[in-house]
């Protein structure tokens, strides 16, 4: 014999309908900050400069070699570039960035070897003075000086949209900006913690010297 069910009372419906809800927006917000990380990722060109060794010396040397190819990625392309020209900008001119490295060592009487690359590669999560970037794969101009295996403290900034100088703010988008130079609250914490779970630490070479 069964017996007939009894009907669902209006509160414990509604509360079974905002518990649904809910369920709706928090997917949304979700969706919503990963698609702001994966713009933002896209949307990003980095510079990793790795020094020989931590001596003194070799760290100067570094921050020479910094100095150098910020001056010349300055100029190879137009403020309204979008990123895929920044990018094949970069490629195309790698060369150039290599001999701005050495250049820079000559000048201090060094003739290290630097090698020049453009990697794809995944960063922890990195706080500036004016903004943070969430961890995650982005593309860098990467830039090692001395003998693979001995490289000491890195360097790293934003080459495009060219945040190594420049105040915080240069995405097209308000959502990139908004997660870039807001406070390090929820939606950034969203995205750190899903690209620091999800996403593969191996180095990816995309365009190198030979």
């Amino acid at each position: 014999m069964f017996l007939p069910a009894h009907p669902m009372s209006r509160g414990r419906m509604l509360a079974l309908c905002l518990a649904l809800l809910g369920g709706l927006a928090l997917s949304g917000w979700w969706q919503a900050q990963q698609s702001a990380g994966e713009a933002l990722r896209a949307g990003t060109l980095r510079l990793h400069v790795r020094a020989d060794s931590d001596s003194v010396y070799d760290q100067t040397c570094k921050l020479a070699v910094r100095d150098a190819v910020l001056d010349l990625t300055a100029r190879l392309w137009p403020e309204d570039a979008s990123p895929a020209e920044a990018r094949r900008a970069a490629a195309r001119r790698l060369p150039d960035i290599q001999w701005a490295a050495r250049q820079a060592l000559a000048r201090l009487g060094q003739a290290k070897p630097v090698q020049v690359s453009l990697v794809n590669m995944y960063f922890d999560t990195t706080h500036y003075a004016d903004f943070a970037l969430p961890a995650g794969r982005y593309d860098a101009v990467r830039v090692d000086i001395g003998q693979p295996g001995t490289y000491g403290q890195n360097w790293w900034c934003v080459l495009y949209p060219g945040l190594c100088a420049a105040a915080c703010g240069g995405y097209d988008d308000p959502a990139e900006t908004d997660l870039v130079c807001g406070e390090y609250i929820l939606r950034f914490r969203a995205v750190e913690w899903w690209q620091q779970l999800t996403a593969g630490r191996a180095d990816r070479v995309l365009v190198s010297l030979p």
